[in-house]
């Protein structure tokens, strides 16, 4: 692996600074403007095809380099998001608990997963300023997803703080004051007595949060569903109400049938929509919901009817049983090249929809294939839905990896989809779409065309010395992911990337599910060219 030279990289730095803070408060979830998307080509295959992935002892890159790395003190790693926070560039990454506690050197103590706190300001020299520990037990243990809103743009928040969201494993949603990074204080509980957590949207223009959440003794079922609040003010969180699939909610009369959400993507007041993913990895469901509609056609907030449920809803998709919705990103006005002569056609409002791959078993090739149960699992996949008649969504495009390109299902840990990044920064919205494909890395498509798709990039990381080994034996199951080395397991170590994420600099971010760290890439080559050349690159 090479860093591009500290002269090339403050070149880039110093270039965006005019733009970073105008495209962080412009876009969701920070403001209510959706960039516009022009029309640059697309349709035709990059001009070189992508070279073959090395040994996963090396990162294999293409059309991407890596421009810096933090270890994460070797944490399992899931959200990041990229703040520019008062002038620096801060990193936030959320942890699973799936470790023992690991020593955090700052404090001189072995804490249980929780929050990174990374200034990378400059990706060459990244500076780890804190780690912000969750409970000992599995229900207050970890704490994976993150958002952070500036007191600046959340309408009754204190002028100058800065404010974290993130989950206490799968028992709370909290508040943490970040106005200084390095000392994180915690400022309130929003919720708690839950039995489940997950992926929450925070729109600080307006403070209102959509958190994925559960508590069991309130008779949802199917898993998590929404928890919506107003947090305009995050020292005084405010219920609005709960929100699911039909079937879910309390006293549904049924057996209960019906998937949990996942997560939610929020386009704000002015596109009034709401874009929901249920069934994370199987029995997908995509819904396109009335936001306004949401957070105000109800009487019963707590035990909804399924009147109440429908409501708000303007579109869905049941997508096949071995696929689900992890990430549903929503692009709008893409025009479509060789349409523009045609009345229709000419733009359409896109959806991409991530599936996730559920086990690290090296795909599940030996599980007997007799048994519905065990045998091996489809390929985990993304698609380009076409949603401007909202009613009907439609898929237009399949982004899919061969697991044969680098013996994906041979090199250790979880193979297939994940999730995409979520910002609405331009260049790259609407012209690239940025995926983690676990241990197939990061990886870039070019969708200008969304008729014709190409993959134009990679960026494969390599286990190193904080790598957790996968261990799993198909036929006993045995070991699992971060499993215990057997008589009868394999164990491998791989880098995982988990979750991907874009800063408003450009800079794409990669945090590895094995404790592999963070590593910061930027595009390079026909994938730059794309989003027009950058100060600094290639």
């Amino acid at each position: 692996m090479r860093t591009r030279g500290h002269w090339g990289l403050q070149l880039l730095l110093a270039a965006a600074v005019s733009a970073t803070a105008l495209a962080q408060t412009t876009y969701p979830p920070n403001g209510p403007k959706i960039p516009p998307v022009t029309l640059t080509g697309g349709g035709s295959p990059p001009p070189t095809p992508a070279p073959a992935p090395g040994t996963r002892d090396r990162a294999s890159q293409w059309n991407m380099e890596l421009m810096g790395h933090n270890d994460l003190q070797g944490r399992s790693a899931y959200q990041p998001i990229i703040i520019n926070q008062d002038g620096k560039q801060i990193a936030y990454v959320g942890h699973h608990n799936n470790q023992k506690p690991i020593m955090n050197p700052l404090t001189g103590r072995p804490e249980t997963n929780g929050t990174s706190i990374v200034d990378v300001t400059d990706p060459a020299k990244t500076k780890y300023l804190a780690h912000i520990p969750t409970g000992d037990d599995r229900a207050t243990g970890g704490a994976q997803m993150v958002r952070v809103c500036s007191g600046n743009t959340l309408p009754r928040a204190v002028k100058g703080k800065w404010y974290l969201l993130r989950p206490l494993g799968g028992r709370a949603h909290e508040i943490w004051d970040v106005t200084d990074p390095s000392k994180p204080a915690k400022l309130t509980t929003v919720v708690d007595n839950l039995t489940g957590t997950h992926k929450s949207w925070w729109e600080c223009d307006t403070g209102i949060a959509y958190l994925v959440a559960n508590n069991s003794k309130e008779g949802w079922a199917g898993g998590n569903h929404l928890k919506i609040y107003d947090l305009s003010d995050p020292a005084k969180p405010v219920y609005i109400r709960d929100f699911g699939m039909v079937g879910t909610q309390p006293n549904a009369g049924g057996s209960g049938e019906g998937e949990g959400i996942h997560g939610a993507i929020s386009a704000g007041p002015e596109k009034n929509r709401v874009y929901i993913a249920y069934g994370t990895g199987s029995d997908g469901v995509v819904s396109i919901v009335d936001r306004k509609k949401l957070l105000t056609e109800f009487k019963n907030p707590l035990t909804p009817t399924a009147a109440e449920l429908l409501a708000p809803q303007v579109g869905y998709l049941h997508m096949s049983p071995d696929q689900g919705a992890h990430t549903t990103f929503p692009i709008f006005d893409v025009p479509i090249p060789g349409f523009q002569g045609h009345q229709a056609l000419r733009k359409r409002d896109l959806l991409l929809v991530v599936s996730e791959a559920g086990r690290s078993d090296n795909c599940g090739q030996n599980f007997p294939s007799d048994q519905l149960t065990q045998g091996r699992p489809a390929p985990h996949l993304a698609f380009l839905l076409d949603i401007t008649h909202e009613p009907t969504p439609w898929p237009l495009s399949t982004i899919r990896v061969q697991e044969t390109q680098g013996d994906y299902c041979g090199r250790g840990g979880r193979f297939g989809a994940h999730s995409s990044a979520e910002s609405f920064y331009p260049p790259y919205y609407g012209k690239i779409a940025v995926l983690a494909w676990f241990n197939a890395g990061v990886r870039i498509w070019d969708i200008r065309d969304p008729f014709a798709i190409h993959e134009v990039g990679f960026f494969v990381p390599p286990a190193n010395q904080n790598t957790v080994p996968t261990c799993s034996n198909a036929e006993t199951r045995e070991g699992g992911e971060f499993g215990t080395k057997t008589a009868t397991t394999t164990c491998k170590s791989a880098g995982v990337t988990n979750n991907v994420e874009i800063d408003d600099r450009g800079l794409i971010f990669g945090a590895d599910r094995a404790g592999g760290g963070l590593h910061i890439l930027r595009l390079t080559g026909h994938a730059a060219q794309i989003v027009g050349k950058r100060p600094g690159s290639n």
